[in-house]
């Protein structure tokens, strides 16, 4: 793009050049030299001589100085690791091989360049050498490169002895890459005439010859690629064997770069090789294929040992040599089993396997095969390359792969046209299709699998490659594809399918067997949805005994081994699907299966305990549970088990059972009262906590609430009675008030999300059910589930919720609000709403339906629902979150909660006397008064007293509403006794660095209202001064001489004494040594030092 652009004058040389010399090489940016070195090298195309341009050259000299010049300036960058070492590599190359300066240049560079590469040079002008000379060879004539070729490839063979050039990629490239052009400058330029040729490539060309015979033209092609000879008979240099050797080797080279340029080589010298040396090189390259393949007992081979990096190289080059007609006809026979299997080639090595660029290479040999050949010769080759690429585009798991065989099958079907059904699938499996994995095989898959042509291939390469693959995911998603592939055609998916998958389950190989169980599982359970007659009847009774006895007859290693808990999902998906299915089974394999999903739902693995409780909801729904049973899972969960990880599991497998069922309708109460023991959280300053579960078996016990309602449905007040309503509410409740912390950080917020959660499934159910039976009964004192109280104080809650510190839960209580708020009482818009609270119209304006607010910014959150403070109903709840947002310690949140706060308190009247309020801020009605707010506030104090969760953050809302002065508005008309004496209250026997910071600026705060408040509040600084915590000093001095600072309006000698010594003193002395200078401050500031109370005896 940039050389179109640029001029190419000859009086622009000598000034570019110069310019060039000028560059710094070590801070000079690369780009400007990269710029010149490209102008040069298409300045060096000019045809005239360039002596004759040349300022500096003489008649009697041969040499040129400004070409001198050039080539030395140009040599000092091929050391170079940057861009401007290739454009300096193909400037040489370009001013080498021109008519002038090729007889002279030509051979001292390449003399300079074989001294230089003999000796130790440092990589990257080894490279930038090799570079220059592939340039060289690749822009010059024939007849100037013959002489040093020979050279050349001698040279090679010194520098491939070199462990230094060979340990590198790029160098290895350049070699490959050298030796080729060698090896073309050695042979004649010449079109193989005994090589494969299609007929008319031009679509122009084809329809012209639309009245010719089609026939006898491809016959006659035909009748070229197997029957002309050479007709030049010419001697192939020996140096050509030693070039295809060091190509051949670089097909099995480890890096892909060097493999991709052999590979390019081999195409490029085979098409002047004769018929029968070309032939040769193709066997040679087809022998790679069988390097370390070994025969497997069933005559399958075996290609787990073969180096992918061997294979790669020789698809690639089958590829090239297919391209370009190299590849006879009947080399195809031999050829395409090979290339089948590099379609399919995915070997696990450790961790992680290999092959996705064999399987690549492999399509780029399919879409060569559409470019090369005519139908009739692939015609028998048609059903394997056609089943085989679908299978790929559709089943393997790399996108770029299953694209790649997508192309390739789209180039066959367009350019031969005898793919079955190929217009049809063409159109589904495009490349936007098998992009999305689940899309390719659970739609795509099934839709080519309904063609019968390809359906049984897709099926066996599913239970050949995919079902065992070593990626679960791979395994998952492919049993899902069976399923619905199998459903096409029962019969063979019952006489082949379910016999293999069956057979598989007995697999030493634990990837094997995993995905063998969960297919065998959901075929059977989708095949016998869709089968007329009973299973009996169509499978063999043989196989119907092997898969009663799967899981009885698993090892016990693989259930509690490594990687047992993939066998373990396995077992539970394939039961699961088995119990839905009403497949039939006998008790003993009842019991195993019973006692498979026990000991799984006490596994530590959370997907595994949700897995195992889903397959107890569908055994217990087809088989039944026993009493027993019931009473072990409630033992599992009670207060006091020994088994913590047990706990999660049996409290999810209990809320699966379907109480509706009138044999378990009586054992609800006792269900859910053993779920509330589980799901109660440590009370505030309980020491004891050896019989509180854990928080995953609290969260866990909530959900199993929650799905216990959400399965009684219609019929919750059939089976709950309204004191059990009343605890499962009280579950949900209370759990809100889970806070509980540990190494994990609010691991509470899971449980107050669980809970938030059944409450948006609970209360639209039974205020419904409650809305109905009023108005379907004619007494007035119809018992409600929920009363009024309840909805208030839910949506209380809910708003707490939405304005805490963790943006998860506020958006949790956020789409839970809008839930109840909106629910009606049936799918009518007009229907009346379900849920009765008061101040409907403001909550409704702050929380609307379908707002595209979010919930997760802080900035769009408080500043909406900082106005429902001013709604006592909600008013306590809603001021509790507030604080705990604004005295928190991420600064986001705080910012914006407590500005918005600040703001709203600001803007309240002080008292009800005073009317003041025209210019409230608020939407919604005021109906609070700072002297209200401040009663608010100690009314939270007097009910969490004690909860340094709530207690920390109120002490810093505090100092900041004393600090933008909101407090002090309220001097005169409020009591701040409690206040102190509540700040005072949390200095006592506090170690709380944090907590002790916000008690002194909250001190320091109150110290503004004067008075004995005042008074009081300096005593308590000057106890707060020989605090046994340094911090703790520093910061009251700090905030003592600030305060007073700002407290006093004309100095005084006292009180600059006072700040002297505030300012002076070293705080972080011991406390024996600033006692006395503490001391000094009593006088000075008109206190009376306190008395220390003698202590009592206590032998009386």
């Amino acid at each position: 793009m940039l050389v179109k652009f640029l001029p190419h004058e000859v009086a622009d040389i000598e000034p570019a050049f110069e310019f060039l010399k000028m560059q710094d090489l070590r801070r000079g940016a690369w780009e400007t030299r990269f710029v010149l070195l490209i102008w040069l090298s298409l300045m060096c195309m000019i045809p005239f001589d360039l002596k004759s341009i040349d300022s500096q050259s003489s008649k009697g000299n041969d040499r040129i100085p400004l070409v001198d010049q050039m080539i030395e300036t140009a040599k000092s960058y091929l050391d170079r690791a940057g861009r401007d070492c290739e454009a300096a590599g193909l400037f040489l190359a370009r001013l080498l091989v021109r008519k002038d300066t090729s007889g002279l240049y030509l051979p001292e560079f390449v003399d300079w360049s074989k001294s230089v590469l003999s000796s130790n040079p440092i990589i990257f002008q080894a490279i930038g050498i090799m570079g220059t000379l592939c340039w060289i060879f690749k822009l010059g004539q024939r007849e100037l490169l013959l002489p040093i070729a020979i050279d050349l490839e001698n040279l090679l063979v010194f520098i491939e002895s070199r462990d230094e050039f060979m340990s590198n990629s790029a160098m290895k490239k350049m070699i490959v890459k050298l030796s080729q052009r060698v090896g073309l400058c050695l042979l004649k330029p010449r079109v193989a005439a005994w090589r494969y040729q299609r007929g008319n490539r031009s679509l122009v060309s084809n329809l012209a010859a639309e009245t010719t015979d089609a026939t006898a033209i491809e016959k006659a092609s035909m009748a070229i690629a197997e029957e002309t000879e050479d007709d030049e008979n010419f001697d192939v240099p020996e140096e050509i064997e030693g070039v295809i050797e060091r190509l051949m080797n670089g097909l099995r080279d480890r890096d892909t770069i060097v493999r991709w340029s052999a590979a390019k080589g081999m195409g490029r010298i085979s098409n002047r090789l004769p018929k029968e040396m070309a032939d040769d090189v193709v066997g040679s390259i087809f022998e790679l294929f069988s390097e370390d393949v070994f025969q497997l007992p069933n005559g399958e081979p075996d290609v787990s040992s073969v180096s992918e990096h061997t294979w790669h190289g020789a698809s690639l080059a089958v590829a090239e040599l297919s391209r370009r007609g190299l590849l006879l006809p009947h080399r195809l026979t031999e050829l395409i089993p090979w290339i089948i299997l590099a379609l399919k080639f995915d070997v696990k090595r450790g961790a992680h396997s290999v092959g996705s660029n064999v399987r690549d290479s492999a399509c780029y040999v399919c879409w060569s095969f559409a470019r090369a050949y005519t139908p009739e010769v692939l015609d028998t080759h048609v059903r394997k390359l056609s089943n085989t690429l679908i299978a790929v585009s559709v089943f393997d798991r790399d996108i770029n792969i299953r694209r790649a065989s997508s192309a390739a099958f789209q180039e066959n079907v367009g350019r031969m046209g005898i793919f079955p059904h190929g217009i049809e699938i063409v159109t589904v499996a495009d490349y936007f299709s098998v992009g999305n994995i689940t899309n390719s095989y659970l739609n795509v898959a099934p839709f080519i699998a309904g063609f019968e042509e390809y359906r049984r291939n897709l099926t066996r390469h599913l239970i050949e490659f995919v079902i065992p693959h070593w990626d679960i995911a791979i395994r998952e998603v492919a049993a899902d594809s069976m399923a619905k592939i199998a459903v096409l055609d029962l019969d063979y998916a019952f006489s082949d399918i379910i016999p293999a998958l069956t057979k598989m389950t007995s697999s030493l190989d634990a990837s094997v067997r995993h995905g063998a169980l969960i297919a065998l599982g959901k075929t059977c359970q989708a095949v016998k949805a869709h089968s007329p007659k009973p299973l009996e009847q169509c499978i063999s009774s043989e196989t119907l005994t092997h898969i009663a006895k799967v899981v009885p007859s698993i090892p016990e290693y693989m259930l509690t081994g490594f990687g047992s808990e993939h066998i373990r999902q396995a077992l539970c998906v394939y039961m699961g699907c088995l119990a839905q299915a009403a497949w039939h089974t006998d008790e003993p394999t009842l019991m195993s299966w019973r006692a498979v999903v026990n000991s799984t739902l006490e596994r530590l693995e959370e997907p595994l305990e949700r897995l195992a409780a889903d397959t107890s909801r569908a055994i217990s729904a087809q088989y039944g549970i026993s009493k027993m049973e019931f009473e072990l899972w409630l033992n599992k969960i009670r207060r006091g088990a020994t088994d913590r990880i047990g706990q999660r599991g049996f409290a999810l497998a209990l809320g699966e059972i379907d109480y509706r069922d009138e044999r378990y309708r009586a054992w609800i109460n006792t269900a859910v009262e053993a779920l509330a023991a589980t799901a109660q959280h440590a009370a505030t300053g309980e020491r004891n906590q050896a019989n509180i579960a854990d928080a995953e078996a609290r969260r866990n016990a909530v959900n199993a609430v929650s799905n216990i309602v959400r399965v009684l449905d219609a019929q919750y007040q059939q089976v709950v009675s309204p004191e059990l309503s009343r605890r499962i509410l009280e579950i949900f409740l209370n759990g809100l008030n889970d806070y509980s912390v540990d190494h994990r950080g609010d691991v509470g917020s899971w449980i107050r999300e669980s809970c938030m959660a059944g409450l948006e499934v609970m209360i639209p159910l039974v205020a419904r059910l409650d809305y109905a039976a009023v108005r379907s009964s004619s007494s007035s004192k119809q018992e409600h589930y929920l009363s009024e109280e309840d909805h208030v104080q839910v949506v209380a809650r809910l708003l707490q919720q939405s304005v805490e510190k963790i943006d998860r839960i506020r958006a949790c209580a956020a789409s839970v609000l809008v839930t109840l708020l909106y629910a009606r009482a049936d799918q009518s818009p007009s229907s009346e709403y379900v849920l009765k609270v008061p101040h409907r119209e403001q909550l409704m304006e702050v929380i609307q339906e379908g707002n595209e607010t979010n919930w997760l910014q802080p900035s769009e959150v408080y500043p909406r629902v900082v106005q429902l403070l001013n709604l006592p109903e909600y008013r306590s709840d809603l001021l509790v979150g507030f604080i705990i947002s604004a005295g928190g310690l991420t600064e986001t949140l705080v910012r914006h909660s407590s500005a918005c706060l600040t703001e709203f308190v600001i803007d309240l009247p002080v008292t009800r006397m005073d009317t003041d309020d025209a210019h409230h801020s608020s939407s919604v009605a005021p109906s609070l008064t700072l002297v209200e707010f401040g009663n608010e506030l100690m009314a939270i104090v007097s009910k969490f007293e004690g909860q340094d969760r709530i207690i920390v953050p109120l002490l810093e809302v505090l100092d900041m509403l004393f600090e933008c002065g909101c407090m002090l508005m309220m001097e005169g008309e409020y009591d701040f006794a409690p206040m102190v004496r509540f700040v005072r209250r949390q200095t006592l026997k506090c170690k709380d660095v944090r907590k002790l910071s916000a008690c002194i600026r909250t001190y320091c705060g109150l110290s503004a209202l004067g008075g004995k408040i005042k008074n009081a509040i300096l005593l308590e600084l000057l106890r707060m001064l020989v605090h046994p915590f340094p911090k703790i000093r520093r910061t009251t001095a700090d905030s003592m001489y600030l305060m007073l600072s700002g407290s006093v309006d004309e100095p005084t000698p006292e009180s600059e004494k006072v700040g002297e010594v505030l300012v002076n003193s070293d705080w972080n002395q011991s406390i024996a040594t600033l006692t006395p200078i503490r001391d000094q401050l009593y006088p000075l500031l008109k206190l009376e030092k306190p008395t220390p109370t003698p202590a009592v005896s206590r032998a009386k």
